[in-house]
């Protein structure tokens, strides 16, 4: 699988994507919080859940608001993968191995402890 980071556009519902299988994560943001929070987050997302994440941020300046690129997406594992320049744009094309989010560590332990039939009519 090949994912292409190209728009921003924010994705929060970590539950209803995992309940759906889902095995890539692509997510919009801004430099407006502490340096490294979103990237912090989004290798959270990954480690938890087992999938790939991915982070879409522009460039360029606005008013208020500094974008800085530096696009990103994460493992399963919660490594990240790839990397776009800072304040550069461009295209970040990562190749994704499918397999590992069969074998992550979120698949291994707790995910498989999981009880969807209890949550299952909250995603419908």
């Amino acid at each position: 699988m090949r994912i292409a980071l190209v728009q921003q556009r924010a994705t929060n519902d970590k539950a209803a994507n995992r309940a759906r299988g889902l095995e890539a994560l692509e997510r919009g943001a801004v430099d407006e919080g502490p340096e490294g929070l979103f990237e912090a987050e989004m290798r959270t997302a990954a480690l938890q859940n087992g999938y790939f994440t991915a982070l879409c941020n522009r460039v360029g300046r606005e008013p208020k608001l500094e974008f800085a690129g530096e696009s990103f997406v994460c493992d399963p594992e919660g490594k990240v993968i790839a990397r776009a320049g800072r304040g550069a744009e461009e295209i970040l094309l990562c190749d994704l191995d499918l397999d590992m989010v069969q074998r992550s560590h979120a698949r291994r332990s707790f995910l498989r402890c999981r009880r969807p039939e209890l949550y299952g009519d909250w995603l419908k």
